[in-house]
């Protein structure tokens, strides 16, 4: 699994979301790129991630409003992107996520070993794997050209809000 050019690859700690407080996401080259600020409430936890001066790029949260566990993504708001983990998982989708539009990505692979893809419409857009970096406890991501980084970022701090409330750390 690799894009062809190389996508922008940015390393994500497996502590990030576990925390409460306010941690990076940096870029290939060790500099911060991106901050997830943390924000507790009483009925469900909000994460923004921020560009590196500080403004608010995408909110995630726990939608309330479905039966089973759906996160969203927000910019400002608008839900941009909807995830939902699948109901049955018999070697297929883990994860759906949808656009506003209906558009869907589809989300495979070993999620708790942080080695998975998202697919658009059968091409990967996203990547995760702990071989495209050599830091312990931490994980690379690569985004395929033309794919927002910082919503492809928002999708996988939603999937790692996601597994946290399901208890597979």
């Amino acid at each position: 699994m690799s894009f062809a050019p190389p996508g922008q690859t940015f390393v994500l700690n497996q502590k990030l979301i576990s925390v409460g407080g306010d941690l990076w996401i940096d870029d290939a080259a060790g500099n911060h790129a991106f901050e997830v600020d943390g924000k507790a409430f009483a009925l469900r936890r909000t994460l923004i991630l921020k560009d590196p001066a500080g403004n608010p790029l995408y909110e995630i949260n726990q939608s309330l409003a479905h039966l089973h566990t759906t996160f969203e993504i927000k910019r400002g708001d608008q839900v941009v992107a909807t995830i939902q983990k699948a109901l049955i998982n018999v070697l297929g989708d883990h994860f759906t996520v949808t656009a506003p539009n209906g558009e869907q990505l589809a989300v495979t692979g070993d999620w708790i070993a942080r080695e998975f893809h998202v697919t658009r419409a059968g091409m990967d857009v996203i990547l995760a794997s702990r071989r495209l970096v050599s830091l312990h406890g931490a994980y690379g991501v690569q985004i395929a050209p033309g794919f927002e980084a910082p919503l492809a970022l928002a999708i996988i701090i939603a999937l790692e809000q996601m597994e946290l409330q399901e208890g597979h750390r």
